[in-house]
């Protein structure tokens, strides 16, 4: 599974950064896009791309774990799918 661009859409790209770039010998890079909401929240999300092994093991019943270091208080998260280049559904 590897990060990829564009996060959301292609209009969003100019909004998206990416973490842990100089750190490739510990974290993967992540793509982040920063997104303000309507409301003033602001969230950041990421999209990942399935590798086809990947794909026949989550076919098969795999589970998709997600993990999150902690830093003080846990954040709230939100797990979708999307095809590329569409928003999540």
């Amino acid at each position: 599974m590897r990060s990829v661009s564009p996060v959301i859409t292609e209009s969003e790209v100019h909004a998206e950064q990416v973490i842990a770039l100089e750190q490739a010998h510990i974290y993967e890079p992540i793509i982040v896009a920063r997104i303000m909401c309507l409301d003033g929240s602001i969230w950041s999300a990421t999209r990942f791309r399935f590798t086809e092994d990947e794909r026949a093991k989550i076919a098969a019943g795999a589970d998709l774990i997600l993990s999150q270091p902690h830093h003080g208080s846990m954040m709230p998260v939100a797990l979708q799918l999307a095809m590329p280049d569409q928003y999540p559904g």
